[in-house]
């Protein structure tokens, strides 16, 4: 193997500097994952305690939805992979041209897919098992974000370019006020509180695409306002079919990945349904948890993400090498302590997202089994973060392609179908999926077959640092 996790490329000055820059980045990162998982776990707690209908319907809406992200998850993978390469290497023309490019890619997209709204109650009917409560349920909500779409398309580049310049605390900041805004207008919304009508699961919709919106004009602000992402430059806001086709280059891989990926897990929600709506209700509160859990890894994940990217950029792969480990320290770290807390206390997480006790008692072991694993979330994360930061996105698009399709879905198939193991059965191949994903990452990663595309990356920005890399290699 040519790289190693365990072997040390920094002097322990530069470790602890990458460390602290790591923190630095991550933990802001961190608490903007945790309110934008906010964002969906309220609208979760919210409406389970309205009804586990209501629930189940908002979340086979979002799966649906995910599909519908395809361009926007392209665009801003994308963006933040070019702006922090273009960063290193000092390209003050790229990184303005990959800001404004992604923000036309995102808008584009975002209004095209508005004009499937009215097709969503057939789209819907993809869950043939769903219970008739729970379907209705679905389409009020998906109809709602779908009209919405641009808010969120916008909310997520805009992030994406922040973070990829290094300023991982604005896009936390302004999280911080649209989550704010979304909790008082879900439970208005949902329930029919302060004079607003009662619009049930519409309500959690709406409460979503308007605290988007909010989060929108305060990021366009925050950008005008970053000297380091030069958004003010004339040059830069011109629409650039070229700087489109590289930001897609870079981002259409991990786009693919979650298409593969919220495909599967439709057919996966297909599997659930069989063993029951109730089943699959539990599920989605095991997923809620689960989705907790992920915080650190992601908050740590961007970090990696943004320092590969600047190192990578300046052709200093060593300095990669350096900052991927102290990153699985770190991501291994915050990941494994998580993991206790899941596992010593499921139903204390459980009650939080519903009190039927069919569904407390259902969910309880499966969450248990989610605590064990994060050890190989952390090496998924770190993975990841390193390998999007030099442009390897392909790779984690095949391998999360193969653990859902050739893992997942048929052992959680053979586990629910014919030995009737119910969430168990579904949740023992989730599990087996992420192992498999995380350890094939890290095999690609150790032998060192991610250091050409690195190179290619690098020379999207800047050909001379590229040019001068690959000679020293």
């Amino acid at each position: 193997m040519k790289y190693s996790l365990l072997k040390e490329y920094l002097t322990k000055n530069q470790a602890r500097e990458i460390r602290r820059e790591l923190l630095s980045l991550g933990l802001p990162s961190m608490a903007e994952n945790a309110m934008q998982m906010l964002l969906g776990l309220v609208d979760t707690a919210f409406l389970g305690h309205l009804s586990w209908q209501a629930m189940s319907g908002a979340s086979l809406a979002n799966q649906v939805f995910f599909i519908f992200q395809i361009i926007l998850i392209a665009a801003s993978t994308g963006v933040t992979v070019l702006i922090s390469n273009a960063i290193g290497a000092k390209n003050q023309e790229m990184i303005s041209k990959s800001l404004w490019n992604g923000v036309y890619l995102a808008t584009i997209w975002g209004l095209l897919m508005m004009i499937f709204t009215p097709a969503v109650p057939v789209i819907l009917r993809i869950f043939p098992n769903v219970d008739q409560k729970v379907y209705e349920m679905s389409v009020d909500y998906l109809r709602v974000i779908l009209l919405g779409i641009l808010t969120m398309s916008l909310m997520g580049t805009l992030g994406a370019a922040l973070r990829g310049s290094g300023d991982t605390k604005t896009p936390m900041i302004v999280a911080a006020i649209s989550n704010s805004l979304n909790i008082f207008l879900d439970y208005a919304m949902i329930f029919g509180k302060f004079s607003f009508p009662r619009l049930e699961a519409k309500g959690a919709a709406l409460a979503t695409v308007i605290s988007r919106l909010v989060g929108v004009v305060l990021l366009f602000i925050a950008i005008f306002n970053d000297y380091d992402l030069h958004a003010r430059d004339k040059k830069g806001r011109k629409f650039d079919l070229k700087t489109i086709k590289n930001i897609l280059s870079v981002g259409l891989p991990t786009a693919g990945e979650n298409m593969l990926f919220s495909t599967g897990l439709l057919l996966f929600a297909n599997i659930l349904l069989l063993a029951g709506s109730k089943t699959y209700a539990a599920h989605r509160v095991g997923i809620n948890i689960e989705s907790i859990s992920f915080m650190p890894g992601m908050g740590i994940s961007v970090a990696i993400t943004a320092l590969v990217g600047r190192y990578n950029g300046r052709g200093d792969l060593r300095k990669v090498a350096g900052i991927v480990r102290q990153g699985w320290i770190l991501t291994s770290i915050f990941q494994i302590t998580v993991g206790l807390f899941i596992f010593l206390f499921p139903k204390l997480l459980i009650s939080l997202f519903t009190n039927d006790l069919e569904i407390i008692t259902m969910a309880e072991l499966p969450v248990r089994f989610i605590g064990l694993v994060q050890a190989f979330l952390a090496i998924d994360y770190s993975m990841n973060g390193a390998l999007r930061g030099t442009g390897n996105t392909s790779f984690p698009m095949i391998t999360v392609a193969l653990a859902m399709w050739f893992i997942r879905l048929p052992v959680g198939y053979f586990l629910v179908a014919y030995l009737k193991w119910g969430l168990l059965g579904a949740w023992t191949g989730m599990i087996a999926d992420i192992i498999f994903r995380s350890l094939t990452k890290l095999i690609f990663y150790l032998t060192g077959k991610w250091e050409k595309t690195a190179r290619k990356t690098a020379l999207k920005v800047n050909a001379r640092i590229a040019d001068a890399s690959q000679q020293d290699s």
